[in-house]
């Protein structure tokens, strides 16, 4: 939701996608990759044992886990922390989990590698490709970054092939959203990331992107991670249109209401009510207002 000069509010609405539009009778599956360089260490509740600050990741990692059994056929998701030995090359595994296990897991950083000095973001996408896509037919794949990606040429060769292989029919589906938390984020190369194949010929989005101001903030991050689950070109009903909730028609589809669109809600207002033919839902916005 983002506000404009007139008092109003622009906001993003996204429906969560449905295992069974995906992919039928296939299979989807999903894997959520946490930086831990050393950088990160205090938004994983501290520098120290003796500190006593906010878990900022595990709070936001058990939310992101959640919302990705979603879409996952099996209603599990592979969770790993990237970034992680002296030189950051190495990954380690958090483990498989369903959404009752997202609620409890500890997210406190690696156990059996050191925090990375480096960051290397290649062994998580390639785990991602070759363990967690392996037998998928749509395997989504979030990762959380909060500096600079420092093999970023040998991320672009691996992704280059993958992403050929997959608009050749070689490989099935994947995507990948690099979610850029902080402020020592290299914006301009976690765009590269997201427009690595323009002029490669292959026509395939793999990547996707978004950044957040910082770890602490709990919705923008889910924002992120809500706008790159749906397409705007899918739809999610046959029609729809969209109300404040005075009643008044903010938008409306008669050829099927996409599952990701935008609104200008009026100022003043801080409900939005959406119509199908198959019913209503009415949502509440006073608190992000």
């Amino acid at each position: 939701m983002l506000p404009c000069k007139d008092g109003s509010h622009e906001v993003v609405v996204c429906f969560m996608p449905d295992p069974d539009v995906l992919v039928g009778e296939g299979n989807s599956k999903a894997f959520l990759a946490l930086d831990a360089s050393a950088s990160l260490k205090a938004m994983y509740g501290g520098a120290t044992v003796f500190d006593t600050a906010p878990n900022y990741v595990q709070a936001v990692a058990r939310k992101m886990g959640e919302i990705l059994t979603s879409v996952t056929k099996n209603g599990k998701v592979s969770a790993l922390y990237w970034a992680v030995s002296p030189d950051g090359s190495k990954i380690e595994m958090i483990g498989e989990l369903d959404d009752a296990d997202w609620t409890k897991v500890t997210i406190s950083g690696p156990k059996r590698e050191k925090w990375g000095r480096g960051t290397k973001l290649l062994p998580a996408i390639q785990y991602g490709v070759e363990q967690v896509a392996k037998n998928a037919d749509w395997t989504m794949g979030v990762i959380v970054t909060d500096g600079i990606i420092e093999d970023e040429q040998d991320c672009l060769n691996y992704c280059l092939s993958v992403g050929k292989a997959i608009a050749d029919g070689k490989r099935k589906p994947i995507k990948l959203v690099l979610i850029g938390i902080g402020q020592d984020v290299d914006e301009a190369q976690l765009e590269r990331f997201d427009d690595m194949f323009e002029g490669s010929g292959i026509d395939y989005d793999l990547w996707s992107h978004g950044m957040v101001a910082s770890m602490q903030e709990e919705t923008d991050i889910l924002a992120v991670l809500y706008g790159e689950l749906m397409d705007e070109e899918v739809t999610v009903a046959s029609s729809g249109s969209v109300e404040d909730g005075s009643g008044k028609v903010l938008a409306s589809w008669s050829d099927g209401l996409p599952g990701k669109f935008r609104v200008i809600l009026p100022k003043g207002q801080n409900t939005l009510v959406i119509r199908t033919p198959n019913g209503s839902v009415e949502q509440d916005l006073s608190e992000a207002i």
